[in-house]
Formats: C-alpha cells, sequence, structure tokens
C-alpha cells in the first residue's frame, strides 16, 4: 500500500473508530457523565481496578485477532477489522483511566 493511500485509510478508520466509541459509549455509561463508569463499576463489584477491567475488555479483542493471525478465520459474526477498531478503542480507554488516576 503506497503511504498516501495508507495516511487516507488510517484517517478513515480512525473516524469510524471514534463514531464506535461514541455509540457504544453511551451504552456503557448508564447514562452517566463519567466515560469510565462501566470500568470503575465492574471494578467496584469485583474487587479489582478499572486499569484491571479494561485489560481484561482489551484482551477478549486480543484472543480474537490472535486466532485471526494464526488460523485466518473469523469465528464470530463481528468482522477482524471491527475487533480491531474495538482494540484500538480500549487501548485508548485504558489510556484515559491511567491518565485520570495519575
Amino acid at each position: 500500500m503506497k503511504v498516501n493511500d495508507f495516511i487516507k485509510w488510517a484517517k478513515s478508520v480512525q473516524k469510524e473508530e471514534n463514531e464506535i466509541m461514541l455509540g457504544k459509549g453511551k451504552e456503557y455509561t448508564v447514562s452517566d457523565e463519567d466515560k469510565f463508569k462501566n470500568f470503575k463499576s465492574i471494578a467496584e463489584r469485583m474487587n479489582t481496578s478499572s486499569e484491571q477491567v479494561a485489560m481484561i475488555y482489551l484482551l477478549k479483542h486480543m484472543d480474537s485477532i490472535r486466532n485471526y493471525t494464526l488460523h485466518g478465520i473469523e469465528a464470530s459474526d463481528e468482522s477482524i477489522e471491527g475487533r480491531i477498531m474495538d482494540a484500538r478503542n480500549y487501548l485508548l480507554l485504558l489510556g484515559g483511566i491511567i491518565k485520570e488516576n495519575k
């Protein structure tokens, strides 16, 4: 892929990732202003940290991505591209949680 084509593609993927995060965020924040409400709520119920909850969510997608790279199979109805976008979003969320906690 040529550099310009990659940059154009990357920008379109980033735009789609932002749309996904905004859309799913409404469901997971339970109409709260705190972007990390879901992670904090689960962490409290499970007696762990919100960082660890975010990491577990991320690893779920990473396992799916690993399976795809090893076997070339999309084992669910979600595409590999969707899994990668979700993983990147969870990295952003994890980064935000870490920043907030510093």
